[in-house]
């Protein structure tokens, strides 16, 4: 493969895809990523809204879904916080707030959960875009 132009750009090797290089990835850039322990502190006690992605490493859905999240973080960069969190490696968060699926979007206001969850295999970024939207409001 070729020298790539934007030192930010990567090679994707996840099983579903061919290695491909992958432009800018601002999922890396604007989201963090959460542990367990630090849920709390950074979720339900936030001063500004809280985008939350449970994701699993080898899930096509949740490779589609980075660069879309990744690029709605950049939109709202600032105004709202976007974090993802392995479920796998975190299950007892996962089983608290009843989260069974990868990729699962979950919203946060003041510390409580707002708005419908977005799930499953084609979340939409109109769709994530209108959910974050709702949290400015």
């Amino acid at each position: 493969m070729g020298r790539v132009s934007d030192p930010r750009a990567f090679v994707c090797h996840h099983p579903s895809m061919n290695p491909k290089v992958v432009e800018p990835v601002k999922e890396k850039l604007f989201v963090k990523e959460l542990v367990e322990k630090d849920y709390d502190a950074e979720v339900l006690k936030a001063t500004e809204p809280v985008a939350l992605d449970f994701y699993s490493a080898d899930s096509a859905p949740c490779a589609t879904l980075a660069p879309r999240y990744g690029a709605v973080a950049e939109k709202f960069d600032g105004k709202i916080k976007f974090y993802k969190i392995l479920r796998g490696a975190n299950e007892a968060l996962a089983k608290q707030l009843n989260v069974t699926a990868s990729p699962t979007l979950l919203f946060f206001k003041n510390g409580k959960e707002l708005g419908e969850r977005l799930s499953g295999d084609d979340i939409k970024r109109t769709s994530l875009k209108a959910s974050v939207e709702a949290l400015l409001k």
